[in-house]
């Protein structure tokens, strides 16, 4: 997996994540697909890939949560490549945390999956994107700016990620970009979560009065590759949800 670009996805087994791969995959790339439980999802989305070009996609499993998971799957990592040119921190933990019913444990454990194995990521395959000179791009979400009644943890989570972003662009420059998406109604949450009122409630807050496709998360990521000139910036994919 070499001689072509590489990527480096994590959480990229299903939903936007498989999407982003499928993206990279047909401008050229190679895929590191890292999965923690979304074997099928992973093995299916590989097989996809493959049946299109040989040898141009590797899955990883990993808990990035378990100090000796995470270090065995950045063994893989170097093992199976010898560049990188992005690194795409997809992999979320997201689940609501009412005031007063939020834990400690909860806490550390959206602020790890969100903030923390993001951070650490970097700090690791920061020489590969340096020899590279790759690019870092992180998920976050539209509504942490504005605040996430019910998921005051996780918004605060994804704004460590952000403020991340901007302070990383500037200690990894010139030789590394980092940048953040921050996407809006994409994809819905699990059946059951929000009821049809509550989808129309939001939709009609935003200014496109629509929802979105992943593939919109997709290429902004791909631009976010292409763009040699924009680094430290949180890009808000959200139909004009939260303007400004």
């Amino acid at each position: 997996m070499d001689k072509e670009k590489v990527v480096l996805i994590t959480g990229g087994a299903k939903r936007i994540g498989s999407y982003i791969a499928r993206y990279f995959h047909a401008k050229g790339f190679n895929i590191i697909l890292h999965f923690n439980s979304s074997a099928k999802e992973a093995d299916q989305l590989k097989s996809d890939l493959l049946s299109i070009r040989k040898n141009s996609c590797r899955t990883i499993q990993a808990n990035f949560s378990d100090e000796s998971s995470f270090k065995q799957a950045l063994k893989e990592i170097l093992d199976s490549t010898e560049r990188l040119d992005v690194l795409i921190n997809n992999a979320s933990g997201f689940y609501p945390t009412p005031i007063e019913s939020a834990t400690k444990e909860q806490w550390l454990t959206l602020l790890d999956t969100n903030a923390t194995v993001p951070l650490l990521l970097i700090k690791a395959l920061r020489p590969l994107l340096e020899d590279s000179k790759g690019c870092v791009i992180n998920i976050s979400d539209s509504e942490v700016s504005s605040g996430i009644p019910e998921y005051s943890l996780y918004a605060a989570a994804k704004a460590a990620l952000e403020s991340l972003t901007k302070s990383l662009a500037k200690e990894l420059a010139p030789y590394v970009r980092i940048n953040a998406i921050a996407p809006g109604i994409i994809l819905w949450p699990e059946e059951g979560v929000l009821d049809e009122e509550k989808k129309a409630e939001i939709v009609n807050k935003t200014a496109l009065g629509r929802d979105g496709e992943p593939d919109d998360i997709a290429s902004a990521a791909y631009l976010l590759y292409r763009s040699t000139y924009m680094t430290g910036q949180v890009l808000k994919i959200d139909g004009g949800r939260s303007p400004g």
